[in-house]
């Protein structure tokens, strides 16, 4: 079987094993020669060993037309494992709603996700001090064990403790989280405008490690490898 996932290896599982829910982000790709693009679709359910129902991917608004028999490479992550596998269009349908009927998958490529998974990020987070008061600093990248901030202030010593909010798409739902955090380094830019501060996160909840460990790794799977 082609390796469809990078940085494996990865190992072969049958479909019902990565077990995907009905709305589960599914990233589509034409497998043919020159072809990067990836349109995300959602999973609605299969058919046991003869069939997968997934939504009709658009491309500006407009509704792609899918000829029978085009394969496709099928990925996504379901909370452990990044998956991979081939299929090809079956017959794709406007009623009740756009969706598209796509072959059962012989076997599915996965890789257990790497637990301290870093990604690149640029969005704003909320730093509460042990005094109560807070300042919005921005997030440079992520993993579900910390964050690297960029801070006009150092916002402590290295050791102290602190509290960092902010708020993950997840799949166009918003997830507020806030965590206990402690400073692991701070340094200081080349050009003195501010502070690189190195942030651990702690007493992370089930429910926020999930959370932090799904976006993580879906937000790597989106970055063409």
């Amino acid at each position: 079987m082609t390796n469809m996932l990078a940085n494996a290896p990865s190992v072969e599982m049958g479909f019902d094993a990565i077990k995907l829910f009905p709305g589960a982000v599914v990233q589509l790709q034409a497998l043919t020669e020159g072809s990067h693009t990836r349109h995300e679709v959602r999973f609605i359910g299969h058919i046991k060993d003869k069939s997968l129902l997934l939504t009709l991917p658009f491309h500006e608004g407009t509704g792609m037309w899918l000829q029978p028999g085009k394969p496709f490479i099928m990925r996504g992550f379901n909370g452990i494992h990044a998956y991979a596998f081939s299929s090809q269009v079956i017959r794709a349908h406007t009623n009740p709603f756009p969706y598209v009927h796509f072959s059962w998958p012989r076997a599915v490529e996965c890789q257990i996700v790497r637990h301290s998974l870093r990604v690149n990020v640029s969005m704003p987070a909320n730093v509460t001090l042990p005094d109560g008061t807070s300042t919005v600093t921005a997030m440079l990248d992520l993993s579900v064990s910390g964050t690297m901030l960029n801070s006009p202030a150092e916002l402590g010593a290295v050791g102290d403790h602190l509290k960092v909010g902010f708020t993950l798409d997840m799949d166009s739902n918003e997830v507020k989280l806030e965590l206990e955090a402690i400073i692991r380094n701070i340094n200081q830019e080349a050009n003195g405008s501010g502070y690189r501060i190195g942030i651990g996160f702690e007493h992370v909840s089930l429910h926020d490690g999930m959370v932090l460990h799904y976006f993580t790794n879906t937000l790597a799977l989106k970055t063409p490898g």
